[in-house]
């Protein structure tokens, strides 16, 4: 096995106690790690006809071959399978820790199938596994279970775990890890289906790199290059924050624990840490904790977050509707912003306890069950895997493809348009130590999306090809696995230019393993990973063309505004000021758009589907005779 790797993938038989390995070789060359091993897997052993909760399900757990490397921000680890949302191949991804010891036990990655017949945990310690009793565990939050677990194993031990939403298969549950880094898409429920509800792993191994000479030049140019600037969102005041940084990271980001009055800490960020924040302050006058608490207690029952948010908008509107009472739920609909409002629409969730049974089905097919016009309710806020809705395509155009051609929300791939493009607003408006001129950012669309038209906002030309570029860097990225906080490095305060360089992760790929790739050969494994996971979506029923579709507000609900941009300023023609408020999705010119994306693919125009040419150049001839057996190629 070439260097970067630890060699080995665990695989764990729940239905049969059986642990046995195999050797990572088999899929790291064509598929490097992370979403593209994952990928692979889900199509050698997943049978598309069962729905996710069926045993026959895998619940793939991979790093990549930077993970356990210190210095790239590259210990994130994947996490993937058929998820309940769609009843198709989905994935999520996580920090903290737990992924670098489990490499460090010896396993670049984990394949648990089955299903137990009583409630258990695994147990890894090196090359020791084990199926233990968790029925101590039963009912117990996410946090919780971790912290018994650590108790009992040691601190030294990483922990992985469902809360009582997992166990009872709600929809939208997640999994937690260490430093509450929490992954969604569903599989929380697919861990919970299978008995298992949690996994502990704990390792002294060693990785090694083919170049450390050449390792520690690099990392001394990443440090140098990475944009110190990072969008800082005001949570909470900094007296409440302390950073935390992952296993391996660069220099940290916004990542940051929350110093709640009692003395209890956790994490606090982004859509987690906001979404509950304005109900709280139009409850108590200001929010005190409580949206640090509705954050915490989302993780410890084990509930995604954006998921929550909608489903309490969508409910607010049901009470106000009169569809749904308090006194025919038992929701406190009275109390919406208060402590004691968002922990007892968990409980009702988590433990599926009268409407929460309904409602742990998902937001759609809750609406579906209540009927009585609630699901004219749900709104543009909401996208169709029941999350709620950010960078969407009536600011950014180019994000449409992206949600056209996901099984849930790709922020790894909005990430690459709407970071820069924020912040280029936020110079616009007044915050000029910022340097994403309009300048810098044509020069991004050039040398990152293809074209200078990729970064005019005003068209929807250079849009498929940047999709296209977008989409293959993103998947490379997913593989390697990098941070999302800190790659691509699209731009830089310490360049000339302040351009970054696209050619940083083929380098660091080369010296990990000792193959020589460079940008264009690294940009077609992404290209042969999204393939993987599109030839994946198509066998769950994923019909190409009809299902690459964008939710129907997008082409009929003007856009009213953006966070922190009111006004949805994006550069325009030559970079001038272009606002899009008040604009929708063309539709015409999106299907057209579409068209151009698909020429770009190399798949059919007509039908979305892909062809066997193009799947045999990236050496996926095994796929292409399956998906042409089965009448589902173009």
């Amino acid at each position: 096995m070439s260097s970067g790797y630890a060699g080995n993938i665990l695989r764990v038989n729940l239905s049969t106690g059986e642990i046995s390995k195999v050797p990572t070789e088999i899929y790291a060359d064509k598929f490097l790690g992370g979403r593209g091993i994952a990928s692979r897997i889900y199509w050698e052993e997943v049978p598309h006809e069962i729905d996710a909760f069926d045993p026959d399900n895998r619940l793939i757990f991979v790093t990549g071959p930077v993970c356990c490397v210190p210095g790239f921000a590259g210990s994130r680890w994947q996490i993937c399978g058929k998820s309940p949302v769609g009843n198709q191949f989905s994935y999520c991804n996580l920090g903290g820790s737990w992924g670098a010891q489990l490499k460090f036990a010896g396993f670049d990655g984990l394949v648990i199938f089955g299903k137990a017949d009583k409630l258990v945990y695994l147990y890894i310690n090196n090359e020791t596994v084990e199926i233990r009793d968790a029925a101590h565990l039963k009912g117990r939050g996410s946090i919780q279970s971790r912290e018994i677990l650590k108790d009992e194993l040691g601190k030294s031990f990483r922990v992985v775990a469902v809360g009582p939403a997992g166990e009872n298969k709600v929809y939208f549950a997640t999994l937690l890890a260490d430093a509450n880094s929490s992954g969604g898409g569903g599989l929380g429920s697919v861990m919970g289906s299978k008995n298992l509800k949690a996994i502990t792993v704990s390792g002294k191994g060693k990785i090694d790199v083919a170049e450390p000479e050449k390792i520690d030049k690099l990392k001394d140019l990443v440090r140098k290059i990475k944009s110190d600037f990072v969008l800082d969102i005001p949570t909470a005041p900094p007296d409440k924050l302390k950073k935390y940084i992952c296993y391996g990271c660069i220099n940290g980001c916004m990542r940051a624990d929350y110093n709640a009055e009692d003395g209890d800490t956790g994490k606090f960020i982004c859509q987690s840490a906001l979404f509950y924040i304005v109900r709280a302050q139009r409850f108590y006058g200001n929010s005190k904790d409580a949206p640090y608490l509705a954050n915490k207690f989302c993780d410890d029952f084990g509930m995604d977050t954006r998921a929550v948010e909608t489903m309490i908008m969508w409910l607010n509107r049901c009470n106000k509707a009169k569809i749904l009472t308090e006194e025919d739920t038992g929701i406190l609909f009275s109390k919406i912003g208060s402590v004691e409002f968002i922990k007892n629409l968990l409980h009702k969730i988590s433990f599926r306890e009268g409407i929460g049974d309904i409602l742990a089905n998902g937001l759609y097919n809750a609406s579906e069950a209540i009927g009585k016009g609630s699901d004219k309710l749900i709104t543009d806020y909401t996208i169709k895997t029941g999350e709620n809705n950010v960078y969407g395509p009536r600011l950014y155009i180019t994000t449409g493809l992206f949600y056209a051609m996901e099984p849930r929300m790709p922020i790894q791939q909005l990430h690459e348009i709407s970071i820069q493009a924020m912040m280029w607003a936020f110079r616009e408006q007044g915050m000029t130590d910022i340097y994403l001129t309009s300048d810098v950012m044509r020069a991004i669309g050039k040398r990152f999306w293809g074209s200078e038209n990729a970064a005019d906002f005003s068209t929807y030309e250079g849009k498929a090809l940047a999709a296209a570029k977008i989409q293959d860097r993103q998947y490379v990225k997913e593989s390697m696995i990098l941070c999302d906080f800190s790659w691509p490095i699209i731009h830089s305060h310490a360049t000339e230019d302040n351009m970054g360089d696209p050619t940083l992760e083929s380098q660091i790929y080369s010296a990990v393993t000792g193959k020589d790739m460079d940008e264009t050969s690294l940009y077609m494994v992404g290209e042969r990973v999204f393939n993987m996971q599109r030839a994946n979506l198509v066998r769950d029923g994923h019909k190409g063309r009809d299902y690459d579709v964008i939710d129907e507000y997008n082409f009929t609900v003007p856009l009213k505004g953006d966070f922190g941009n009111t006004n949805c300023i994006v550069p325009g023609k030559n970079g001038e000021v272009f606002s899009r408020k008040g604009l929708v999705v063309d539709r015409d010119e999106f299907e057209k758009m579409k068209d151009e994306y698909y020429e770009i693919r190399g798949w059919d125009v007509s039908t979305g589907l892909q062809k066997e040419g193009r799947l045999e150049e990236l050496d996926l001839n095994d796929v292409a005779d399956d998906l042409k057996t089965k009448g589902l190629l173009a």
